[in-house]
């Protein structure tokens, strides 16, 4: 048996990784992070924040119930918050 290496060009997994991508990538994307980074008093509550606003943005577009929203739904909750919060700090 082969032993899966768990982590991503220096992340957690590939899905932190594209998150944290997509949310440098893109000014309104960028702007959500850079709130996130201000808000709350640790990285656990900026994570939480940036989180459930990411949630309800995947809420709206996913909508219906699908295998695709399924699947989707799955990578989001892979997704290390408080990692993306870490690396974007500074």
């Amino acid at each position: 048996m082969q032993d899966t290496i768990s982590t991503y060009n220096g992340w957690s997994d590939r899905e932190t990784w594209l998150a944290s991508l997509w949310l440098t990538n893109d000014q309104g994307s960028y702007a959500l992070l850079r709130e996130a980074i201000r808000s709350g008093d640790s990285d656990f509550a900026r994570a939480d924040w940036l989180e459930r606003e990411l949630r309800d943005q995947l809420d709206d577009e996913a909508g219906n119930a699908s295998m695709w929203s399924d699947l989707l739904s799955t990578a989001f909750y892979r997704i290390n918050w408080v990692e993306v919060i870490e690396h974007n700090r500074d």
